[in-house]
């Protein structure tokens, strides 16, 4: 699609936008031939208009098979589609064309379609933006696009001598002044491009929406369609929305890829690294070798590719390259994506309300690792991945390890750490409450103020008075918990930390980033009232200090749910700690009823909204039926046992809402004695 079909013996004899306009065939539209620009429209049923301009590579393309950029791809999925396709490289600076296409606007040529999407790359990149801001609310997909060749607004672009002696007082001229009233605009280029990156500097906006295809160089398009990316990101702008979290993972195509090989080593190289460069293609090379041996992230092979993925750390906008990653508060945020990471065993029923509920309150990664699951765990996160709403990891590890640990050493490698601005690692039973504001990252975020670190401290809830397992949302379902200032017991002061990957930070811990070398100059850690963490909490630390605030935020902690679904959490073992019982003491512990808290229920119909979106997924909805079968089955199963039904019962009794909770040592001590 990113190239034009070359006339051949064994080509089409005739142009196929002929088959669609030619007499005796339904399609609807017309070419407009002019001295230095060609306008081709087809109309196709679906209310869709695409509109696309050609870049450098086609201008000199005179065969009789030419079609616009795109033509095949709009064909393929039939939408509507105007081609511009240009002979002369003038970047569109053609006083005849800048009328036509204005004249196309007054006459309402653009309205009807329910999405109108300019796109271009390159020449036409810089197109889509300008002839794009000629119809409102248009969306725009520009890959490596100059804002303009004006040299008395970008003097140090020297690449195109001719575009900068076109007329450039002509109007739409400047791409980057352009864009206020139109939707999103998608750009994708390659930070590390110096000039590509200058020209992006140059856009502002809340629609601009970028898209970092490190060392692809000015070759993007190219590259997006070698690892067939290019056509699904170009459907999910024309047809619904492309998320950050689903164009990563479709850009990990390019690891296996020759031309990255290349282009990193290139880079390396230009910078005088030779080494460097010597050293990723050796490592590039032994990984493509070594594919068939699935790695479990525990052998040595990890270390041996660890400064490679270093390598690809990103780049935070507006920060020069050389530049530490420390303080990342007092600089511009690196973009706009937050991380979750979680794992996973057996969490079927809940794990879509918990999906759900992180999406609403504006996570947009969402990276699981799974294991030994019985009731589809694994198989609703795949079908999650395949629908671009998260990345799902089969986490396997050594025996008598911690599953947890090991997929946060993995997840230290992964994109979804190095391309987040913000990340945390959380359960499925932990939701956090953001009390500032609509509930969202956002409202948190400006609440707090500057910060490299949010710690987030613990709110025990019990079961209350629901002992049967019941499909509903578990924020609806459990309001009864520990007092806000409750330290009675000390898994009640536990700690999750919300964190900005970078230099600083050396490992991935369940509770708090981690550091080799003490507090980092500069780095900014907070509570969830804003108050700066104590010093000490560089080097350890899991719970929450005397005078921690909880102003702005609370982690919601749902440990035991029902007491139905507690016997299957007891049956299976936690994730982070295989050889714990998780009997009385537990329960004793971490069932808290005293008083109710109903903050989360402003949460509950947003997140019901979302839960239903998933849910319109036939096959999502049919795997979380069968997981909540299979957890009525398991209870039914464990019930049926009469010791288990004993322990059932034994439940019922401890810690009822509104009442102190039992002492868990002398419980266990008492039910020991009988």
């Amino acid at each position: 699609m990113a190239e034009q079909a070359a006339a051949s013996g064994e080509g089409p004899s005739v142009p196929r936008w002929l088959e669609d306009l030619r007499p005796g065939r339904s399609g609807l539209g017309f070419l407009d031939k002019r001295l230095r620009h060609s306008l081709l429209f087809v109309r196709r049923p679906v209310r869709r208009l695409l509109v696309t301009f050609d870049n450098l590579s086609n201008v000199g393309d005179t065969t009789a098979t030419r079609e616009p950029w795109a033509f095949k791809f709009a064909q393929e999925n039939n939408i509507s589609h105007l081609g511009v396709m240009a002979h002369v490289a003038d970047w569109y600076r053609d006083p005849d064309l800048v009328a036509r296409m204005q004249g196309l606007a007054a006459e309402g040529f653009f309205d009807g379609y329910d999405r109108v999407i300019f796109a271009g790359v390159s020449m036409g990149g810089f197109a889509a933006i300008s002839f794009g801001a000629l119809v409102p609310g248009a969306h725009v997909l520009a890959i490596n696009p100059q804002s303009t060749l004006d040299p008395d607004l970008v003097p140090w672009e020297t690449r195109y001598e001719n575009g900068r002696r076109q007329d450039w007082t002509l109007p739409l001229s400047d791409a980057a002044a352009l864009t206020a009233r139109l939707g999103p605009v998608h750009v994708f280029y390659d930070p590390y491009h110096a000039l590509d990156q200058r020209h992006v500097d140059r856009f502002s906006g809340d629609n601009i929406r970028i898209f970092n295809c490190r060392y692809s160089v000015h070759k993007t398009a190219v590259f997006l369609r070698k690892i067939d990316a290019l056509k699904p990101v170009m459907e999910r702008v024309i047809f619904d929305a492309l998320s950050a979290a689903e164009f990563y993972r479709l850009y990990r195509g390019r690891r296996d890829l020759p031309w990255f090989r290349g282009s990193v080593a290139g880079y390396f190289s230009d910078r005088g690294r030779s080494a460097m460069a010597e050293r990723f293609t050796t490592a590039f090379r032994a990984r493509l070798r070594g594919r068939a041996e699935e790695d479990d992230g525990l052998a040595s092979g990890d270390d041996e590719t660890e400064e490679i993925e270093e390598i690809e750390a990103p780049v935070a906008r507006s920060v020069p390259k050389a530049a530490p990653m420390v303080a990342l508060s007092d600089r511009v945020r690196r973009n706009d994506r937050r991380a979750i990471v979680t794992t996973m065993k057996n969490e079927g029923p809940f794990m879509l309300e918990w999906v759900a509920y992180n999406r609403v309150i504006g996570f947009t990664d969402v990276m699981i690792f799974t294991n030994h699951c019985e009731d589809g765990t694994d198989r609703i996160a795949m079908r999650l991945e395949e629908l671009g709403v998260a990345r799902h990891v089969d986490n396997k590890f050594k025996q008598g390890g911690s599953p947890q640990r090991t997929a946060l050493r993995r997840a230290l490698k992964e994109p979804v750490y190095s391309e987040n601005d913000w990340i945390i690692c959380a359960d499925c039973d932990e939701f956090l409450n953001v009390r500032a504001g609509n509930g969202t990252l956002d409202d948190l975020f400006a609440a707090v103020g500057p910060a490299d670190a949010i710690s987030l401290c613990w709110k025990l809830f019990g079961c209350g008075d629901r002992v049967t397992y019941e499909d509903a949302p578990v924020i609806g379902q459990f309001t009864w918990s520990a007092p806000e200032n409750y330290t009675g017991k000390y898994r009640a002061l536990g700690l999750k930390t919300m964190f900005r990957p970078g230099a600083p930070v050396t490992r991935f811990g369940v509770h708090r980033p981690k550091f080799d070398a003490g507090a980092p100059e500069g780095f900014l850690w907070v509570d969830g009232g804003g108050q700066p963490m104590p010093a000490s909490y560089f080097t350890t630390g899991w719970s929450a200090h005397r005078g921690f605030a909880h102003d702005h935020a609370r982690l919601h902690h749902y440990s035991v749910r029902s007491i139905d679904s507690f016997l299957v959490k007891r049956d299976r073992g936690r994730t982070n700690h295989v050889d714990r019982d998780q009997g009385l003491a537990y329960w004793a512990d971490m069932n808290l009823n005293m008083e109710e808290d109903l903050s989360l229920l402003r949460m509950l119909e947003r997140t019901r909204s979302e839960l239903a979106a998933l849910l319109s997924d036939p096959e999502l909805a049919r795997l979380h039926a069968e997981a909540c079968d299979w957890h009525r089955g398991r209870i039914a199963a464990l019930k049926s046992d009469p010791d288990w039904l004993a322990f059932h019962g034994l439940l019922q009794r401890i810690n009822p809402p509104g009442t102190l909770p039992e002492h868990s040592e002398a419980l266990v001590r008492d039910m020991t004695a009988k």
